[in-house]
């Protein structure tokens, strides 16, 4: 198979994958936040949340750095095995540490100790997530197998749902069969790898564990720099301005978000594809026909966004609607700023830069968030949003440009 036609496809199993990602829960989410009431279903997203954290921390970037080393050492077993089994390892090692971290919070805070059993539950996404080795399919290009186990979780999640949730007593179900469509898919993930690839699992040296720990700590700040400058917000919104000004800002920041994601398949299949062809003629043609694609569906939510948020969360939302029209603003160089960042930057060895990128403007942001509490408001922090947004773009276009990166007659690294 060529590289262009194995890019469309792995392309196009991804945009599939990102669709569902964004319709299933538009399905089941307004069924459950009836069924289990304002209070069960605030208790059920708060959880989410909260073991997104433990997430982030047993991924520890491996989805960027594994993805890069899977890629560039394609043709080596040995090396395979060793990158995929030190991960492992260490995913598995920051997931004991996690669970002990969460017994300890259950113990000590209130807030979180009365529905700890609801915590627990979810805590078993952590351990199907760390099951299911992302990285190494994306490394290899095998996008339709990671777009099948993932309609998999969302599909199992969404009739499950519908079967056997029926009121607010169901909520420890809901978060129960939550997990088990990740643990389900994450042992399936081991099994195709094992199976139907030359990677085999084997006991890593001290040495690898170690490398594979430095190499992907760059990664892992950058997720925890991003995350501060995303859900900070509406949690800062909430504590300060209360749960309807967090509902506000939260509406329109998930659609925000939402349109930004059209261009995540787009940015998982270069990744792995330009860290191993250098192939910049092909990513600058891509580029091109996504800033123009992406004006025009700027433009379209942005005329259209009270139609929008009416018709999707209905009345009453009229300030979501105003600051989705503000969010449109950064829209526009936050697909170009993502595709400057791993797919072209990262890919190329200039990961420091895509990640010092996101943590100069999080500590920015957080900084100048903590400094306007006094006089806080929803606009306001959609304002240092599109601010926050802007530095990452100028960032990340000055190293593109210092590097001569587009330059198709330069001698890559």
């Amino acid at each position: 198979m060529s590289d262009k036609r194995r890019l469309i496809e792995n392309f196009s199993a991804l945009t599939i994958m990102q669709f569902l990602n964004y319709l299933l829960p538009f399905i089941t989410l307004p069924y459950l936040a009836r069924v289990l009431t304002i209070e069960g279903y605030g208790v059920y997203i708060f959880s989410q949340s909260f073991i997104q954290y433990f997430i982030i921390l047993i991924d520890f970037g491996f989805d960027l750095s594994g993805t890069r080393e899977i890629s560039i050492n394609r043709n080596n077993s040995k090396k395979l095995s060793e990158i995929f089994s030190s991960i492992l390892v260490i995913k598995f090692i920051l997931m004991i540490i996690s669970f002990i971290f969460l017994v300890i919070l259950i113990i000590f805070v209130p807030g979180i100790r009365e529905y700890w059993y609801v915590h627990l539950l979810m805590f078993l996404m952590v351990i199907g997530n760390l099951m299911f080795s992302i990285f190494v399919y994306q490394g290899l290009e095998k996008m339709k197998i990671i777009t099948t186990l993932n309609a998999g979780i969302k599909i199992f999640f969404t009739i499950t749902i519908f079967i056997f949730i029926k009121d607010q007593n169901d909520l420890p179900l809901v978060a129960l069969l939550n997990s088990v469509g990740y643990l389900i898919v994450g042992v399936l993930s081991l099994i195709i790898i094992t199976k139907n690839t030359s990677i085999k699992f084997k006991i890593p040296s001290r040495e690898n564990l170690i490398n594979q720990l430095k190499y992907s700590s760059q990664f892992f700040w950058s997720r925890i720099a991003v995350s501060m400058y995303t859900t900070s917000n509406t949690f800062v919104i909430g504590l300060i301005l209360g749960p309807v000004a967090a509902g506000f800002f939260g509406t329109a920041d998930k659609l925000f978000r939402g349109v930004v994601s059209l261009y995540q398949p787009l940015n998982s299949v270069l990744y792995p594809y330009i860290a191993h062809s250098k192939n910049i003629s092909l990513y600058k043609k891509l580029f091109k026909i996504s800033t123009i694609s992406n004006i025009f569906i700027v433009l379209l939510v942005f005329l259209f966004s009270d139609f929008i948020i009416n018709l999707i969360f209905g009345e009453g939302y009229g300030e979501s609607a105003v600051l989705l029209k503000m969010f449109m603003f950064a829209a526009i160089y936050m697909m170009p700023s993502i595709l400057m960042g791993y797919p072209l930057l990262g890919a190329l060895g200039y990961t420091k830069e895509v990640n010092n990128s996101v943590i100069f403007a999080s500590i920015l942001h957080v900084l100048l968030l903590l400094a306007f509490i006094p006089i806080l408001s929803v606009k306001l922090v959609a304002c240092l949003v599109i601010i926050t947004e802007l530095i990452v773009f100028i960032y990340r276009f000055y190293f593109v440009k210092k590097y001569c990166l587009l330059d198709t007659n330069k001698l890559l690294p």
